[in-house]
């Protein structure tokens, strides 16, 4: 699954676009660059999800220290494979921990002991630096992680709503609070409330960021 195109939002809008210039951005009539639109839509979601802002939901090399116990929470998920993991200076072997989509677990080799309570033993924290390559991808090799089909479906329905409310044809009709297209129904009562329910999703998603 890739991020949707300026054909995709063509489909849904039935607003005829062209691909003009060297990049072959799709545009309106009346220049309107729907290609910037689905890239600015993109990094509005990242942000709303609390993503790194220089990297957004793109593929990245990124260095991470975390101060923990045993469990790294990443934060630029999902994790496509790491790098390099050290404790306290020492490399940790592959052998010692487990890569999930979200975060890394250090695993325990069974040398701790419990106390005289009978109380596990909390582990000394150690100091961890992370290099992992994370985010989405839209590569057809197959060795990255693929974009979810419900996060490229929310990023469509906000470039379709936004071109929708400011398209110049519709511009024609008085009060209008919403238009049927198919069997979607797009409801213009605010800018504010545009994308609410589509913001409401993305917070719900496994993209967002979520601290230790």
């Amino acid at each position: 699954m890739a991020w949707p195109t300026g054909a995709d939002v063509q489909q849904r809008t039935d607003i005829a676009l062209t691909q003009t210039g060297e990049d072959g951005d799709y545009k309106t009539s009346y220049g309107l660059n729907v290609t910037s639109m689905i890239t600015d839509a993109i990094a509005s979601a990242a942000l709303e999800c609390l993503r790194d802002p220089e990297n957004g939901f793109d593929e990245a090399t990124v260095t991470e220290t975390h101060d923990g116990r045993g469990v790294l929470q990443v934060g630029h998920p999902p994790i496509i494979s790491v790098t390099s993991l050290t404790s306290d200076g020492d490399d940790v072997d592959e052998d010692d921990y487990i890569a999930y989509t979200r975060h890394i677990k250090i695993l325990d080799d069974g040398t701790r002991t419990r106390l005289q309570s009978y109380a596990p033993d909390r582990p000394d924290r150690s100091l961890y630096s992370l290099v992992y390559v994370g985010g989405y991808s839209d590569s057809e090799t197959g060795t990255h992680q693929a974009i979810p089909r419900a996060l490229s479906s929310i990023i469509l329905e906000m470039v379709v709503r936004q071109l929708m409310k400011i398209d110049q044809k519709y511009r024609v009709y008085s009060n209008i609070s919403k238009l049927d297209i198919g069997s979607a129904t797009y409801n213009f009562q605010s800018n504010s409330s545009l994308f609410s329910d589509l913001y409401r999703q993305l917070r719900a998603g496994p993209w967002v960021v979520i601290g230790i």
